[in-house]
């Protein structure tokens, strides 16, 4: 089962928290008020979303592990595991971090505390086993920044426990009075550096988690879960990493970044690949504090260190959204290795203005985009190679904006994560597009940058004949397998743009697995015609089908494209065929793989259901390997079809 973890940004006068949610390819963000100006919203000020860092005086970042529970408590049973124990994960967790070579980050824990009380900011760096009574998720993060640009002078106590928390004659954040705080070098910071962070584990019996260290206590419990992997998550949050949408790498292998937001407690090889970092964890560590960058101090190159501009080029541009013609905020931009379909690195696009309540430091979004949106640029940090860029909404499969950070969900609140994902083509990038799937190469040489990838989403028609996704399915298939059909007649297709001919694009497959380390990989994906009979089956050709993808690759709790080669031609033979009578309906079909079925439940790929109403009656199922097909009149299957105009 996906689990949810959850991360809280704090700062010294609000909280932004993620709903029930683990919290890269972004920055963790907080504001910055050292040039607000008035809001639009009578009495607040206008805001900028930033991200949040560690000083390099503050590196190497220190933690102390709270052992006030000694052993941790199991919720499942006897207590087993110490402090020292989970100490050595913890350290292992953080070296994950650590032993990037382009990288200059450092994260140690110096010791412990005995605070028999919750985290706050008390300038230690707290990793708490206590769990409050309101927890309810895995693990959280919870950084404290600062929101302006500031000179800390000597004597100023920052955290208001009457002892000091700034100092002269130290050039590294210590603890100089020795009583177990940090004390932070005298001098200028800037807004959205980290002053305290804590993280904080679910260890209570009513639904916490009962926490190993060894792999080969991994198991399928659900409540059972490997601390090091949480942890290398957790502390990718400590250094300013936000959750990220990449939740499967390629067409055989189903995990992702150890940065995305949910985690399968029930699929050891899920858990343990948190361990090991992915491309994009990897390049936001090195682009957030990159290596060799400075003649001295942390970002000076040492023994074993590689400079980040030898490892790293960028891809910029623009995203911008065609309908309308402003430029996104949070969209999500991503590299696809062009030679092995592999996903790695992306970005969130743009940058955005908040509004704060500066009596209460509440934020609010608003509602004027030409206020909003500061721009929709992007960088993606990757390594020298060929890339397809790639475009995505978030909106709500596979992640939601609220797990992101404020730039996401000010894109959300203007209505701009609505759009369908696409290939930059370079030339032809338009509003209008003929194939949204054809992507042209972006070159990226290390220490170089390629610019220009502006992308401007696509203006489509989109027959979505379902509601929300309120469950997945089936399991358990008969020997011929599962075939999914969703019916689109030819009445609907031509009535689309008004009667004026369009260009059928793709389809959309809803689709996801059991088991979060699988690959969703289905055996065919069809685009047919057929008939519906009397008896309200369904009869498909399936032997002469339009358009076929052998196999298809799915996405994991998103919607899936299937890309229809030579989209005019497609379309003017489904306009002949629906004209003269031959062509009574369209069906995208979507089947799966014979078994075995790879993954610790062995079952098959699932599809996206909705039993929203009204149930229309345009699914269909066949449990024969497409010979014959069922009407299904409890569910919606979430396939859709999507048409443009013509160019």
């Amino acid at each position: 089962m996906k689990r949810k973890l959850t991360s809280i940004l704090i700062t010294t006068c609000m909280i932004l928290m993620s709903v029930a949610n683990i919290r890269a390819g972004g920055a963790f963000q907080t504001y910055d008020i050292t040039n607000a100006t008035p809001s639009p919203i009578a009495g607040q000020l206008l805001v900028r979303a930033i991200p949040v860092r560690w000083d390099t005086r503050s590196i190497p970042v220190q933690f102390r592990v709270n052992n006030t529970m000694d052993p941790i408590p199991n919720p499942l049973g006897a207590s087993f595991l110490s402090i020292a124990n989970a100490t050595t994960a913890l350290q292992a967790a953080l070296d994950h971090w650590n032993s990037v070579p382009t990288s200059f980050i450092n994260m140690q824990i110096v010791g412990t505390t005995a605070n028999e009380g919750s985290i706050g900011f008390d300038m230690v760096n707290e990793v708490n086993f206590r769990t409050p009574a309101w927890f309810d998720i895995i693990a959280e993060s919870v950084p404290v920044t600062l929101i302006a640009d500031s000179t800390l002078a000597a004597g100023e106590d920052i955290d208001g426990d009457g002892d000091s928390d700034v100092s002269t004659g130290i050039t590294i954040a210590q603890d100089v009075d020795n009583d177990g705080d940090i004390e932070f070098p005298a001098g200028f910071y800037k807004a959205g550096t980290i002053l305290d962070n804590d993280i904080q584990f679910n260890t209570k019996n009513s639904n916490g988690y009962r926490f190993t260290v060894d792999p080969a206590q991994v198991d399928t419990n659900e409540s059972s879960i490997d601390l090091e992997a949480i942890a290398t998550h957790e502390f990718g949050h400590a250094l300013g990493l936000s959750h990220v949408p990449n939740n499967q790498t390629s067409a055989t292998d189903g995990t992702g970044a150890t940065m995305f937001p949910l985690v399968d407690t029930g699929d050891p090889p899920e858990e343990l690949s948190l361990r090991s970092l992915d491309i994009d964890d990897i390049a936001y560590a090195s682009y957030f504090y990159p290596e060799g960058t400075a003649a001295s101090g942390p970002a000076a190159l040492q023994p074993g260190d590689v400079p980040f501009s030898s490892a790293f080029g960028f891809i910029t541009g623009e995203l911008r959204h065609g309908i309308l013609n402003q430029p996104i905020a949070g969209g999500y931009v991503q590299a696809i290795d062009r030679d092995t379909g592999e996903e790695t690195v992306g970005a969130y696009s743009g940058a955005a203005n908040l509004s704060l309540d500066p009596a209460t430091g509440d934020l609010f979004l608003l509602s004027d985009a030409s206020k909003a949106i500061v721009n929709g640029n992007y960088v993606i940090p990757v390594p020298r190679g060929n890339y397809n860029v790639r475009a995505e909404a978030i909106d709500g499969s596979p992640i939601l904006a609220a797990q992101v950070n404020p730039t996401v969900q000010a894109g959300r609140f203007l209505g701009q994560q609505n759009f369908l994902e696409e290939f930059w083509n370079n030339t032809k990038e338009s509003a209008v597009e003929r194939e949204p799937g054809e992507a042209k190469n972006t070159h990226v040489n290390n220490g170089q940058v390629s610019s220009g990838v502006n992308i401007v989403t696509n203006r489509v028609f989109n027959i979505n004949p379902y509601g929300a996704r309120t469950s997945v399915g089936f399991i358990n298939p008969p020997t011929a397998g599962y075939v999914y059909a969703v019916a689109f007649p030819a009445a609907e297709i031509r009535a689309l743009n008004g009667g004026t001919p369009t260009i059928i694009q793709a389809g959309l497959f809803d689709t996801t697995v059991a088991d979060n380390s699988v690959p969703v990989v289905f055996g065919n994906a069809w685009l047919a015609t057929g008939v519906i009979n009397p008896d309200n089956t369904a009869t498909i050709d399936l032997v002469h089908p339009l358009r076929t993808s052998t196999p298809f690759l799915g996405q994991d709790l998103d919607l899936a494209p299937f890309y229809f080669s030579e989209p005019k031609e497609l379309s003017e033979t489904i306009r002949a065929g629906i004209a003269n009578g031959t062509i009574k309906n369209l069906f995208l079909v979507l089947q799966i793989p014979p078994p075995p079925f790879p993954g610790v439940s062995h079952h098959p790929p699932l599809i996206g259901l909705s039993k929203q109403a009204p149930i229309l009656g345009r699914s269909y199922l066949s449990l024969d390997g497409g010979l014959t097909f069922s009407r299904r009149n409890d569910y919606n299957f979430r396939f859709s079809l999507i048409a443009s105009r013509p160019e």
